[in-house]
């Protein structure tokens, strides 16, 4: 299962509501934007899961992080809207995307596992590990 695919799918309405109202997109730049922002922020994710606050997903350095690791330009390029309104759109999606997987309640390892990143990942051993012990 793809994690990120199931928020979009489960939270569409509210983030689509969320890219209209606060980033001010029109309904056919968010519906445009949904799909190819969610695949950014699950590569994203992937990229950056080592240096991820796992106590609290939805934090600022976590979201500036995946924000950081996004090609907003392509995004933007992609999904028909300007670099302006991809880091506005970004700034609206992701922190809405971290709550809604932390309300799922995975535990580190679980959520590692949904974003595809295997037990034999060398680097990422030591935060399953540590994982493993925040969330007993």
């Amino acid at each position: 299962m793809d994690i990120i695919q199931s928020v979009l799918t489960d939270k569409a309405g509210d983030l689509l509501g969320a890219l209209k109202g606060d980033a001010g997109y029109t309904a056919e730049q968010a519906n445009a934007f949904l799909p190819e922002a969610g695949n950014a922020v699950g590569e994203a994710m992937k990229t950056v899961a080592p240096k991820l606050d796992m106590t609290d997903l939805a934090s600022t350095p976590n979201v500036g992080a995946i924000l950081g690791a996004v090609d907003v330009s392509g995004l933007a390029r992609r999904s028909g809207v300007s670099a302006e309104q991809g880091t506005a759109g970004l700034n609206a999606l992701i922190p809405m995307v971290l709550g809604f997987i932390g309300q799922k309640g995975l535990d580190a390892g679980s959520l590692l596992s949904l974003l595809g990143i295997g037990d034999d990942s060398g680097a990422l051993g030591g935060l399953k590990d540590l994982a493993g012990k925040l969330f007993r």
